[in-house]
């Protein structure tokens, strides 16, 4: 019997696991979009806090995709709890903040339509550049530090 409870509590852990790490099955992290947006709607959700953007610049004025100005995209983020721990909150994103973020895009639109992966943000009203992959928030205290500073960190 006891052997059995443990063999059911180890399935149903890696169900869950496994669930959990389908960000990589969803985006696309072979492509990668640099875009300028204005935030319309921030959401600070479980399991995943999502933003509602519109794209007013792509740097380099190149076409990325199927990214053009002036269209609307959800963002999808790292979980909450990570978010929260380094101290995002409510009012970290609010209508208007225009930020720019590197974003993977949806391998289909069976997950989302118009959704795209965030994987760093450059906020310059909250002062910090945040990249995904090292859960970390960088100060922007000069003009050098922004989100190109720190481009090559990114995987």
């Amino acid at each position: 019997m006891l052997r059995l409870v443990a063999l059911l509590i180890a399935v149903l852990c890696s169900t869950t696991a496994q669930g959990h790490h389908w960000v990589k099955d969803v985006y696309d992290s072979k492509q990668r979009y640099i875009v300028d947006v204005e935030v319309r709607e921030f959401r600070l959700i479980h399991p995943h806090p999502l933003m509602f953007v519109e794209i007013t610049g792509i740097p380099g004025d190149a076409a990325v995709g199927e990214l053009e100005v002036g269209q609307t995209w959800t963002l999808e983020m790292d979980n909450k709890r990570e978010l929260t721990a380094l101290g995002w909150h409510n009012e970290t994103f609010v209508p208007g903040d225009k930020i720019t973020v590197v974003v993977n895009p949806s391998r289909t639109t069976f997950y989302r339509e118009n959704t795209l992966y965030m994987r760093a943000v450059q906020h310059q009203r909250e002062g910090f550049v945040y990249l995904h992959n090292v859960r970390r928030l960088y100060p922007i205290e000069s003009e050098g530090d922004n989100l190109s500073k720190h481009l090559h960190e990114i995987n």
